[in-house]
């Protein structure tokens, strides 16, 4: 049987760490259970029923039912109840009216109301019909004069204050069953994070945005200190995997083009490699992999391998650029001048692909493995552009980034603040997330999301202001605020995709780092 006081989960949901947790997994559920951080069922149910948007936008004293419930929580305001006698309902929820049955039992209490008339009541909060709360009401009044807890002026305003609730409070049962799922999956997150994060990698193409789903995982996964990695040719299987104690590798199919079909396909492809190189396919070298591979993969699946970097595990470390460009010129032989080297591909024993070109340019009169002179001219130039290319083959940041993205959803081995001179920054996202506070906190991140919030009360009401999600290299934070004079005077720069550094600060009472100057890099 589940335990349910097992401290790694609970820390777990003080820090925000949700991704993938039941009912908690959306900005806003990480947000909250961050400023919660519930340590019982009772308050992660809680937790469940007051982050939905009647809770959260039903305000009193100029602050949300979701606010009061944790302020109240913290000791950061005083616990008080409408009326003394319902204290014992409403103290588990710190005063405030969280769930449909805790009016039921008001009802039951203060009106002497029978299950079914308690029910009734529930049915008009649940389905918020006001013919039937208004007789409802008449009912509850006339209880309550019958019981004579309280007058009737306390009966009106107990039942009006249940009857706004009607547009937040959320059934207990569907609650309490919710907070059992989160629990247990955040527990498995806790004790067995790369088996967690391996199956929600798994499913993540049942999600809406399949590749948002992925990216998101991948930069939480680093806060669990496991590494997503590209599938490499000396170790590779159909799905994501595990490998070794931290790392989570990509499967063949799970790169775009290469799933279904042309996957299994490529599987084939491989086998009859390295059956033809007598040879397993992890001992390959580049020039193995271009002659024998090169020969049985087509085109499209071949350059979707080497542009995700698939050929970087081999000894030979070729570049993805390199890897392009030298299968670009072996894709100019002819049949014949193929079987020519392949023939002699045991007896010469050629440490590069140059050198074997260089054996094959002379006719076959001559000993080579041309057919004319036309085609030796042609061989020898290839010769030449191997020898000396015409632009750097090294392989540029951005350039990887726009590659991985294009084929595998997201970058995987670089993240895109890395094109970008952090030397400015003090803090990073991670140590953020992990509690760092503090004045005149700079951070050189990405901006992955905008999301912008027109202000309803106060001095700034009209005014525009927004939460952010940025991502450096250790982690995505989400716990970003620009209030509307920062971003006004910023506006021009805040953009998705951009690079930029953030300064600002995280109180001690607060999570979010809330900006108030913004450099461009």
């Amino acid at each position: 049987m589940m335990e349910y006081n097992d401290e790694k989960t609970w820390n777990l949901f003080a820090e925000g760490k949700t991704k993938g947790v039941f009912q908690l997994e959306s900005n806003l559920g990480k947000s909250w259970s961050k400023k919660l951080a519930p340590n019982n069922i009772e308050e992660l149910s809680a937790l469940i029923a007051i982050i939905r948007p009647g809770c959260l936008k039903a305000y009193v004293d100029g602050k949300s039912m979701t606010q009061h419930f944790i302020d109240r929580k913290h000791g950061r305001e005083d616990v008080t109840y409408l009326h003394e006698s319902l204290e014992e309902i409403l103290a588990p929820t710190y005063g405030v009216l969280v769930y449909q049955e805790q009016s039921m039992r008001i009802a039951q209490k203060i009106a002497g109301f029978d299950l079914k008339e308690a029910d009734e009541l529930r049915k008009a909060i649940g389905k918020k019909k006001a013919d039937l709360m208004a007789k409802v009401k008449t009912k509850f009044i006339t209880g309550a004069e019958k019981t004579g807890m309280v007058n009737k002026d306390e009966a009106a305003e107990i039942f009006g204050w249940i009857e706004k609730s009607s547009r937040y409070a959320f059934n207990k049962s569907h609650s309490i069953s919710y907070a059992v799922c989160s629990y247990w999956s955040a527990y498995q997150k806790a004790h067995h994070p790369l088996e967690f994060f391996l199956s929600y990698l798994f499913f993540a193409n049942e999600k809406q945005d399949p590749h948002q789903e992925i990216y998101e995982l991948i930069s939480e996964a680093k806060l669990f200190d496991i590494s997503i990695r590209i599938p490499s040719i000396v170790s590779f299987q159909e799905k994501f995997n595990i490998h070794g104690k931290d790392r989570i590798y990509f499967g063949i199919k799970d790169i775009k083009s290469l799933a279904g079909k042309t996957g299994d396909k490529l599987k084939d492809d491989i086998t009859a490699s390295e059956e033809e190189a007598g040879k397993k396919i992890k001992d390959f070298t580049w020039l193995d992999v271009l002659v024998f591979v090169g020969s049985h993969v087509n085109s499209t699946t071949f350059k979707t391998l080497a542009s995700i970097g698939f050929f970087r595990g081999m000894k030979e470390k070729v570049s993805r650029n390199k890897a392009l460009y030298d299968y670009d010129i072996f894709r100019l032989l002819t049949k014949s001048e193929l079987k020519w080297i392949k023939d002699n591909y045991n007896h010469k024993q050629w440490e590069s692909f140059a050198e074997c070109l260089k054996d094959l340019a002379p006719t076959k009169k001559e000993g080579g493995g041309t057919s004319k002179i036309d085609r030796k001219q042609i061989i020898e130039n290839e010769v030449q552009l191997l020898e000396n290319p015409p632009y750097d083959l090294e392989d540029d940041a951005s350039w990887i980034i726009d590659q991985e993205t294009k084929f595998l959803g997201c970058p995987i081995t670089v993240t895109k603040v890395e094109t970008a001179d952090n030397s400015a920054a003090n803090t990073t996202c991670r140590e953020i997330l992990d509690g760092k506070k503090g004045q005149d906190l700079c951070v050189v991140a990405n901006i992955q999301r905008i999301s912008d919030y027109t202000i309803k009360k106060g001095e700034s009401k009209g005014k525009l202001m927004s939460f952010l999600t940025i991502e450096d290299d250790t982690c995505m934070l989400d716990s970003v605020v620009i209030f509307p004079k920062a971003r006004e005077r910023y506006k021009y720069v805040l953009y998705e995709g951009n690079n930029l550094i953030l300064c600002g600060s995280v109180s001690k009472e607060d999570t979010s780092l809330i900006i108030d100057k913004i450099h461009e890099i």
